[in-house]
């Protein structure tokens, strides 16, 4: 109990700080909005589009009137994407599925994916790896005025507990961004969420504790070197691949309409990245302030 409490002493601090000065969340939150903005513009028109006939797809063309025995035959097409409209609409004719041709314009345009949905996932956690870089940077930035680091170094708490205080911090932080940003994201690329906040919140948490509980402990190893806003993400990121791929991956096949339950391998495999990177980091922290 006098563990969490010392934690939450120094959770409650950085929030403090952070809330009164604001100018850590304003610029985390501005610069990973214009992120999102220029992806927009930027991949918003280019490479066509496709069509992909998903669960999520399937679910819509019920909820708008037709039967589920008429689609049944699509199931072979469940998650294969098409580069045009005619290698589509010859695929759905070589099921022979009853489908009027109203019922065929409806299938059309429901299963209608532009390239910049095709990314949207991999483009999202760019921007949140990003911003969360500007975060930690900030943050230990401001630990170093006055010497404000050195005085917590010095208080009779274990460098364990000052360095699970300053992750969840960071985490927390992370994950007020994160939740301002995702109905921007699904905003500025035309994205359905209905239906799939709790799996993506699942989701969020994972790379959100992998990033913060790396991030964390290298952001103190480099805070007081010189070029610390280049060394930073020369070793983070690197580090950080095997968790954004897994996270992109798992993104993409939410926004695809995908079950968690069917890529729970991918699930395991992040909670195992979080788990190596929270424990190695709470190890070293101790070693790494003293260095």
């Amino acid at each position: 109990m006098l563990s969490l409490r010392q934690i939450w002493i120094l959770l409650w601090k950085d929030m403090l700080i952070d809330l009164r000065r604001m100018e850590n969340l304003i610029a985390m939150f501005f610069f990973a909005f214009l992120t999102l903005l220029i992806f927009n513009f930027a991949f918003g028109e280019r490479g066509g589009v496709s069509f992909r006939y998903t669960s999520r797809v399937q679910e819509r063309l019920v909820a708008g009137g037709i039967p589920a025995d008429v689609l049944a035959p699509l199931a072979p097409l469940l998650g294969v994407t098409h580069g045009s409209q005619q290698a589509f609409l010859h695929a759905v004719e070589r099921l022979q599925a009853p489908l009027s041709n109203p019922q065929r314009i409806a299938l059309v345009q429901a299963s209608r994916v532009n390239f910049i949905q095709n990314v949207a996932a991999g483009l999202f956690w760019i921007t949140f790896l990003l911003a969360g870089l500007l975060g930690l940077d900030k943050s230990f930035s401001q630990e170093k005025e006055h010497g404000c680091m050195d005085g917590l170094l010095l208080t009779p708490v274990p460098r364990g507990l000052v360095y699970l205080g300053k992750m969840s911090s960071n985490a927390l932080f992370l994950a007020v961004i994160t939740v301002i940003l995702v109905p921007l994201f699904a905003l500025l690329f035309q994205l359905d969420l209905h239906g799939l906040w709790a799996r993506l919140a699942l989701i969020a948490v994972g790379g959100i504790v992998g990033f913060t509980a790396l991030g964390t402990l290298l952001g103190g190893v480099t805070t007081s070197l010189r070029g610390k806003e280049v060394l930073l993400p020369l070793l983070l990121f690197p580090l950080m691949v095997p968790v954004l791929l897994v996270v992109v991956h798992l993104t993409d096949v939410v926004l695809q309409g995908g079950a968690i339950s069917q890529n729970l391998g991918w699930l395991q495999l992040l909670a195992a990245f979080d788990g190596v990177f929270l424990v190695a980091s709470y190890l070293v922290f101790d070693y790494v302030m003293e260095a």
